[in-house]
């Protein structure tokens, strides 16, 4: 069977079952195959197929609990709906032992036969070659990493074997990324109407593997792609997700989560909590208390509303901060994107920074370019009292980051080349390094895109 998202629900009466909606009916199915209660669950997904029954992963999962249940008939329903709607694994239909008590009727041969009829014809306009070379960049992708929970178990978290299967993963990453990026050149955002579902999910796996720059990079090409039905709506959460993160700010759908010191998980910050499942069903994922039961997590909303009220409150920008900068001349170089030439260009650059002495809330800025002196410039921003406003930026989140560094991350509105547009602004401040990035969406546009960089050292 799928892997299967549990979640500790009690079983609901049939009224109540009927008044509720497709994924808590699913969900609840899925709870009761948690308690090996097969029959609740095949009752539970009968409820949920009578409101939906388009969705080809849960009704294979159903078809198997049916199986389980002795419900041959209801068993292989299911499975001829979701071959209907889509499923085509059928190395793991073959292979599921879920389903090995109707192997033995002759309907089994006739809906196998069914499926391999199908795919001969799907295959008839794979790529064969592009097939081959992204199912064996899967395989290199997926077999390293499926080494990581058992060397953990054995060797621990950070001990020499885990960081050297670490080394083997990232390298292997590198080269697998040389190889999709050179496809998606050639032949964009490959779907599975051209290549099977495996060799197009192996796309976006290599790019969510790979570093958060590219992931900036190739995001525009998957929204794309889902609009096109060539990549999965959940996967581009999941990759939304991610880069915000990455970012500094808060995820949208609620997929990420982190290792706390002392032990166990926890979400990454959430925005909009209230319309969270909303969003997540859009994006074809499951109720959030559902998904975070595998980490043994448990959603309370207005728990988690009050947690973010006070996380907000915490966001700011200390006049430590700006002391810590103070005093001393930066000294690096600015990397930005040359508009006229779209090329990315660098020059020396430094910076100065110091409190004014007419008013201690204000501090200045002063830019100073070795090859370019009429490109020098002076800037006052005032820290407001509360810290919560640098200037005209709006602070957005305050992260300790690797050995003590600090990332904070700011937005405003603004003109970039003459268009509106929204900033966001990352200043990484370590003991002896200094970096200002600057991110602009423009209005109207899906992503940010990185504008410059600034990178001292003092």
């Amino acid at each position: 069977m799928k892997s299967l998202i549990l979640a500790s629900v009690f079983t609901l009466s049939l009224a109540q079952a009927f008044a509720q909606d497709y994924p808590t009916l699913t969900s609840n199915a899925r709870a009761a195959i948690a308690k090996n209660d097969y029959s609740t669950a095949v009752q539970q997904f009968e409820l949920a197929f009578k409101l939906k029954s388009t969705n080809y992963g849960d009704l294979y999962d159903a078809a198997c609990v049916a199986a389980l249940a002795g419900n041959k008939d209801r068993a292989f329903q299911w499975l001829e709906e979701s071959i209907a709607q889509g499923w085509t694994n059928f190395d793991h239909l073959s292979t599921d032992t879920d389903l090995v008590s109707l192997h033995n009727e002759a309907r089994w041969g006739q809906l196998t036969g069914k499926l391999k009829l199908k795919l001969a014809e799907l295959e008839k306009n794979y790529d064969q070659k592009l097939k081959a070379q992204l199912e064996r960049i899967f395989i290199d992708d997926q077999s390293l990493r499926q080494q990581l929970d058992p060397t953990q178990k054995k060797y621990g978290f950070n001990s020499p074997e885990m960081n050297k299967l670490w080394d083997e993963i990232h390298t292997k990453d590198e080269a697998n990324l040389r190889e999709v990026e050179q496809i998606l050149k050639e032949h964009g955002w490959l779907g599975s109407k051209e290549v099977g579902p495996r060799a197009s999910q192996t796309i976006f796996l290599v790019i969510q593997h790979a570093s958060a720059e590219t992931r900036l990079k190739y995001i525009p090409m998957m929204r794309q792609a889902v609009k096109d039905k060539k990549a999965n709506s959940a996967n581009l959460a999941l990759m939304l997700d991610r880069i915000n993160t990455e970012s500094g700010v808060k995820q949208i759908y609620g997929s990420q989560l982190r290792g706390k010191v002392e032990g166990g998980y926890e979400l990454y910050e959430i925005e909009d909590p209230e319309h969270l499942d909303q969003r997540r069903a859009e994006m074809g994922l499951d109720p959030i208390a559902s998904y975070i039961k595998r980490w043994d997590l448990t959603w309370d909303l207005t728990k988690y509303k009050e947690e973010m009220a006070a996380y907000d409150r915490a966001q700011v920008f200390q006049v430590a901060d700006l002391e810590a900068l103070s005093k001393r001349l930066w000294r690096g170089e600015l990397k930005y994107l040359d508009y006229s030439k779209n090329v990315w260009t660098s020059i020396p650059s430094n910076l100065r920074i110091s409190r004014s002495e007419h008013d201690p809330q204000t501090w200045l800025w002063s830019y100073g370019y070795d090859d370019e002196p009429h490109a020098n410039a002076k800037d006052g921003l005032r820290l407001s009292t509360d810290g919560k406003t640098l200037g005209e930026e709006k602070v957005l989140s305050r992260t300790f980051i690797q050995k003590g560094a600090i990332r904070i991350v700011t937005t405003m509105a603004g003109k970039d080349d003459g268009r509106d547009a929204e900033f966001r602004f990352t200043y990484t401040i370590d003991k002896d390094s200094f970096e200002r990035k600057k991110e602009v969406k423009l209005k109207g546009a899906d992503d940010y895109f990185v504008r410059h960089i600034y990178s001292w050292k003092g």
